[in-house]
């Protein structure tokens, strides 16, 4: 029989995360009236299924992915899109509030003509007013300057000590392991350095390895290198940054930097980039920063070289196993720094993702988004 009340429904958005509630597109006129909300707090694969079945008339037309996404439920893989109670023949797209898209089934959602949106701020689009360019990377850029800055001045250690000790001469005899006057400047058997002049080399230079070098080298004073496959000869030119190619001429190189930073994607190519071999090449006095992923480091073989001395510190705002953080990282507060992947957790962020995110579905549903732009913004 025909159900004349699901004809004249309107589109429905699913938000499986939370949005800003002070957005101004999800309280805009247009946004009300063009679509019907429903709110779902992911649990598992089967209960988000069942959900599915029961709102089947809800016509849902575009999925809000926020932050988590389906991270909760194992990913959104085949097994769920070909579901019966997957919205395939409505939903239009799904939007993203970050730059990653692991765990979603991108050939299959190919295969159903579904479009994958994730945060991009490189460009202005047109999609909101004053919109601000390269948002997320200055704001992961300032978190791997804090893990720089730790890795030189080892202040997290020294707060720590104050803290416990409530004296300031007590607490530098402490971290020096020695009787009597402390000036601040050993730390057992290394010493507290500044970073000024001292060499770092950025694996990847895309938004936040520019803003990041622009930091170090106006901030603290730092001589930039960058690696990767190609030189950005205007930027090598203009900035006084020095290019490496990324591959294994590298190896020969790397004994010269006192600070290397990966910002680089986790893709099979890089698994495992940061390994014995490359550790082997590198500066015993090396701090090393992880704000690309996790699965770039080989855990093991960072385990080894912190507890042998051959690396002076690791920062890392990702994780091999996240959200579980490695064993291996975080037992030493001296020689390592780890903050919970919040690189680009700032209000700032959170909001303009929010707006991006709402603003794409209201184009792609109205028919403002060409077919051949479909996927056009994935990493």
């Amino acid at each position: 029989m025909f159900d004349a009340s699901s004809a004249t429904r309107k589109p429905t958005v699913l938000f499986i995360a939370d949005p800003s509630e002070t957005s101004a597109t999800l309280n805009s006129k247009e946004f009300k009236e063009k679509f019907d909300i429903l709110r779902y707090d992911l649990d598992t694969k089967e209960e988000f299924l069942r959900f599915l079945d029961e709102h089947e008339k809800n016509k849902i037309t575009a999925i809000y992915g926020g932050f988590p996404a389906f991270h909760r439920i194992g990913g959104l893989n085949r097994d769920i899109i070909e579901h019966r109670s997957f919205p395939r023949s409505d939903l239009k797209c799904i939007v993203l509030c970050s730059r990653g898209c692991n765990g979603l089934d991108l050939d299959a959602l190919r295969e159903y003509n579904i479009r994958l949106y994730n945060y991009q701020d490189d460009q202005d689009e047109g999609l909101i007013d004053d919109l601000k360019l390269n948002e997320v990377g200055n704001d992961v850029a300032d978190c791997g300057l804090w893990h720089i800055l730790e890795g030189f001045r080892k202040f997290s250690y020294g707060q720590k000590l104050a803290r416990e000790t409530g004296n300031t001469i007590v607490a530098r005899t402490n971290a020096a392991r020695k009787d009597g006057f402390a000036f601040g400047h050993e730390l057992g058997n290394m010493f507290i350095e500044s970073p000024r002049g001292k060499k770092c080399l950025i694996l990847g230079l895309g938004s936040i390895g520019k803003q990041l070098a622009c930091k170090l080298q106006d901030g603290l004073g730092m001589k930039i290198h960058y690696c990767k496959r190609s030189e950005e000869s205007t930027i090598s030119g203009s900035k006084n940054w020095k290019f490496h190619r990324l591959d294994d001429t590298i190896y020969a190189k790397l004994h010269q930097f006192h600070a290397i930073v990966i910002t680089l994607p986790g893709t099979h190519q890089t698994k495992h980039l940061i390994n014995e071999k490359f550790l082997q090449h590198c500066n015993s006095e090396l701090i090393l920063v992880n704000l690309g992923r996790g699965v770039i480091l080989d855990l093991q073989a960072v385990s080894d070289a912190l507890t042998k001395g051959q690396i002076r510190h690791l920062g890392v705002d990702v994780f091999y196993n996240e959200p579980i953080i490695d064993e291996e990282i975080k037992v030493s507060d001296k020689l390592t720094s780890i903050t919970p992947h919040l690189g680009s957790a700032t209000k700032e962020v959170f909001e303009q993702s929010c707006e991006l995110a709402l603003a794409k579905i209201l184009r792609v549903v109205s028919g403002e988004v060409a077919e051949d732009k479909c996927f056009s913004r994935i990493v």
